[in-house]
């Protein structure tokens, strides 16, 4: 059983507002480094991207001074036919766990990825996509990137994009009364759906 698991509404309140919090601080710091240069170059679609060394190497250094952890793990993994040039598709689903070293306490983000290749690099692609997309979303990573100018080798879908309902919200205001437990309203609504419904599941009713 993990920690999640063992904790009541007002410590899993309490264990989420720290995570927020050094989240926030990572966030802070990843603005005062300004626009970020784009150090690779996609030959195939002709344009500048931050590749998957300079994400790795920035966010060592981010993760390590704010106590945090990112690990992933393989949800499902399917194949399909990609373009006529890039036949060989690829299109992984990974949960994203963001974990605090000091507590323990974690959140999990499930994201698709897509990469076509026309050979064996399409899982790599897709891979590669996903821990970017994930990165630069969570954390406002500023490249200057154009959404509309993405590669068409990989595309992603966030599952966890829709913030929590007013409905939920109210809920989850009443279980940290209940709870004695002061709400962070800012950081309770930048929750997705699937976090205040697991929240909400989990810590209704009880005392």
């Amino acid at each position: 059983m993990g920690i999640i698991e063992t904790l009541d509404a007002k410590e899993w309140l309490g264990f989420n507002a720290r995570l927020q919090a050094k989240k926030n601080a990572l966030r802070k710091a990843l603005k005062e480094k300004g626009v970020l240069k784009k150090g690779g170059v996609n030959d195939y679609d002709k344009y500048s991207y931050f590749s998957e060394a300079q994400y790795k190497e920035l966010f060592t250094e981010l993760f390590s001074d704010a106590g945090l952890e990112l690990s992933f793990n393989e949800v499902e993994y399917n194949t399909f036919t990609g373009s006529e040039k890039q036949a060989n598709g690829r299109m992984p689903k990974l949960n994203f766990i963001l974990t605090d070293i000091e507590t323990g306490f974690y959140e999990v983000t499930t994201i698709t990825g897509e990469g076509i290749d026309k050979g064996d690099k399409a899982g790599y692609k897709a891979y590669t996509g996903a821990l970017k997309y994930y990165l630069a979303n969570t954390f406002m990573v500023a490249t200057g990137d154009d959404p509309e100018k993405e590669s068409p080798s990989h595309t992603m879908n966030d599952k966890q994009e829709k913030k929590a309902t007013a409905k939920q919200i109210e809920l989850i205001r009443k279980i940290a009364e209940e709870q004695g437990k002061e709400l962070d309203e800012e950081v309770v609504k930048a929750w997705s759906m699937k976090q205040a419904s697991d929240f909400i599941s989990k810590y209704k009713g009880a005392k």
